[in-house]
């Protein structure tokens, strides 16, 4: 997610650098050329392995079934297999992906019998699923949905209708109540609530409604229940869809809201954000800082104040940037994590007060869960403490972020500490595995899905197993079965989630085989493809973005055929995601222009990648290049606006030092690689 609410399309805008070296990237260099370690961890394969069965003809013939998206059919087919391997996984992918086909009762009975293979969360909402889909009459869904609060918005809404169609009214207006004032709803679903309850709900209601909606610029939705609304409620909805919509009269309607709204923590984001686009920080800050009820400590609340502290940051004004990210101290721990890192931070690198920063990042490390925040907060703390002179303190704060040698931090933590290596621990011997790991129905049901082309199927039901196995052995066998079938982003997977037990499988974390071995390569580092690579996709050759990025190196279409056309071989929009070696020759001179534009700077190279370049040159000329030896490359990743490009260019940098290692080229440090990387 971005700090602010402006939108960039990811590497649509393509770089006309390319032209300077795409003669060089005519002859590229085969993977297989280049010193790569030959431990194998797996490899490419268009399809399962040949020794993977198929299953009985009934099998296949309900595959057929599944294919054809006759999921209720294949479901029946299935009870009579005298295999309980073939009938579960059948009776699984119909209820997994048939979104509500297989009938309620169905689902009760197979989540009873087999809960392995989902959730009881997605068991749930397929019951949910199916009994709105088959219009259901009140006693049914009151049965079987009235223990808790149903997961789906239809369930939650076939639920308040059976409740009134049953009299109990109390019971029905407190669902209506909570699915009207905290969810966006589909035209359907608001127009069946607006059908039976709105003459029943309260004027506030209706303005709690208008006021979630309009914290979540959903501007529209608002407008649709204007008529519920009072006069003073509507002067504020107006003056906040005018700021939403930039409108040229925002002002004007901001100072026309009425006396008694003005004090609505809606009026002070409205007014903040207004004033925060028209380049008064200062009075932004003031207005966010004005509001400190439960309702000023939502997520947009949080983005808002973040946003601000950074145009402060980069306008050169630290002091208030540090008062508007401390004064958040409500929210969910996540936000508050990233309240205090940036406190903090901002404490640390812009005001020189180590003595502030070490309490926000004490009070961080105390809140933090996730390998991440964890580092990153005891590296700063570490920092600090270096600062303040505590040097015991701050090696105990660098170990403790150190014991995450995967993260970015982690590894800034163990250079801080002496420690260049980055150590590929072995593997663990999967001797006496084979049998167990072998019996599981869950390994015979991925088997036999991906023997009959179902590959994205038996990812499904593969990351099921993930969390199931346990013992270090099948761990391994798990992480092999993955690649068997080309699912490397599951390897990945299954590697940290075995890392979090102390079981290390760092050879399947970086792959050297995530990219095939008959593809070539531009003339570049190929440790920086690798490390672009495993950010990307995780090695998924057809993976697809929300924003249309497709393929190893999620290429958007237009840069692939630009691309293509230069580099004169051709432009495949299919191949991008069916031909993983011709993504990756795509993708490697694309990056390659990167980091010719950039002088072999990593940090701005994949920040280019991820955001463009011509975002990467607003940030050099506001904070100055982090390749230069008078900027802390450190606090000016930290910097870049974008949380995504922000993080993206953090797991760049800790993957190419592992990558550099695995591809037998592990001379440079972390430090030398903050400012450049060698260009081939």
């Amino acid at each position: 997610m971005q700090d602010g609410p402006m939108f960039f399309n990811l590497r649509l805008a393509y770089l006309a650098a390319i032209s300077i070296f795409v003669l060089s990237a005519i002859n590229p260099v085969a993977v297989a050329d280049n010193h790569i370690d030959n431990t194998v961890t797996g490899s490419i394969t268009a399809s399962a392995p040949e020794e993977f069965p198929r299953g009985s003809s009934s099998f296949r013939q309900a595959m057929a079934l599944l294919a054809d998206g006759n999921y209720a059919e294949a479901y029946r087919l299935a009870r009579g297999f005298s295999s309980s391997a073939e009938r579960r996984t059948i009776q699984w992918a119909a209820i997994y992906f048939g979104g509500g086909e297989v009938d309620a009762a169905s689902v009760i009975r197979f989540s009873a019998d087999a809960p392995e293979y989902a959730t009881a969360r997605l068991y749930r909402t397929r019951v949910e699923q199916a009994l709105v889909k088959a219009n259901a009459g009140k006693d049914a869904i009151i049965s079987n949905l009235g223990g808790s609060m149903p997961l789906t918005i239809d369930g939650q809404i076939a639920l308040a209708r059976s409740y009134l169609e049953d009299g109990q009214r109390e019971r029905s207006l407190r669902i209506a109540r909570q699915i009207w004032t905290t969810n966006f709803l589909s035209t359907e679903q608001e127009e069946l609530m607006r059908a039976d309850f709105a003459p029943l709900l309260k004027r506030e209601d209706h303005w709690k409604r208008a006021v979630y909606l309009l914290m979540n610029d959903r501007a529209r939705g608002a407008e649709r229940i204007m008529n519920y609304l009072s006069p003073a409620q509507k002067s504020l909805a107006l003056a906040r869809i005018a700021v939403a919509r930039k409108q040229a009269n925002a002002a004007d309607l901001l100072d026309r809201v009425d006396p008694a709204y003005r004090n609505h923590p809606l009026f002070y984001f409205s007014r903040a954000q207004y004033s925060r686009r028209a380049g008064n920080f200062v009075f932004a800050v003031d207005m966010l800082n004005r509001a400190n009820s439960a309702e000023a400590a939502t997520s947009a609340w949080w983005y808002e104040r973040r946003y601000v502290a950074r145009k402060l940051l980069a306008a050169g004004d630290a002091r208030n940037a540090y008062r508007v990210v401390a004064a958040y101290t409500q929210g969910p721990e996540g936000r508050l994590v990233d309240a205090s890192f940036h406190a903090g931070w901002i404490s640390l690198s812009f005001l020189g007060d180590a003595q502030t920063a070490a309490a926000h990042f004490e009070k961080m490390r105390s809140m933090s869960t996730l390998s991440s925040t964890i580092t990153q907060s005891n590296y700063w703390l570490g920092r600090a403490l270096t600062k303040l002179g505590d040097a015991e303190g701050a090696r105990r704060a660098f170990e403790r972020a150190a014991q995450y040698h995967t993260t970015y931090y982690g590894q800034l933590a163990q250079y801080r500490l002496g420690n260049t290596d980055v150590d590929f621990r072995a593997l663990p011997p999967s001797d006496g595995s084979e049998a167990r790991f072998n019996s599981r129905e869950l390994v015979t049901g991925v088997r036999l899905l991906a023997a009959n082309g179902q590959i994205k199927m038996a990812e499904t039901l593969l990351g099921r197993l993930l969390y199931q196995v346990d013992e270090p052995g099948e761990m391994l066998l798990t992480a092999r079965l993955a690649q068997s079938i080309n699912a490397h982003q599951l390897a990945i997977l299954m590697a940290n989630i075995a890392d979090r037990k102390g079981v290390a499988l760092d050879l399947f974390n970086y792959p050297r085989d995530g990219i095939p071995s008959n593809a070539r390569l531009a003339s570049v580092d190929p440790a920086a493809v690798y490390a672009v690579a495993r950010q990307e996709s995780r090695f998924d050759a057809d993976a697809i973005s929300s924003a249309g990025a497709r393929g190893l190196m999620q290429l958007m279409p237009a840069t692939a055929k630009e691309t293509a056309n230069r580099l004169g071989i051709g432009y495949s929009f299919g191949r991008l995601t069916s031909d993983p070696a011709y993504n990756a020759l795509l993708g490697s001179t694309y990056l390659k222009a990167q980091l010719a534009r950039y002088d072999g700077s990593l940090i701005l190279a994949a920040g280019a990648y991820n955001a463009g370049a011509g975002n990467v040159n607003k940030w050099i000329a506001t904070f100055g290049n982090p390749s230069e030896g008078s900027v802390d490359p450190v606090v000016w990743i930290e910097l870049i606006p974008f949380v995504e490009t922000r993080k993206y260019v953090q797991r760049v940098l800790a993957n190419y030092m592992f990558y550099r290692e695995r591809l037998g080229n592990s001379e440079m440090t972390i430090a030398q690689v903050l400012r450049r990387i060698p260009l081939q």
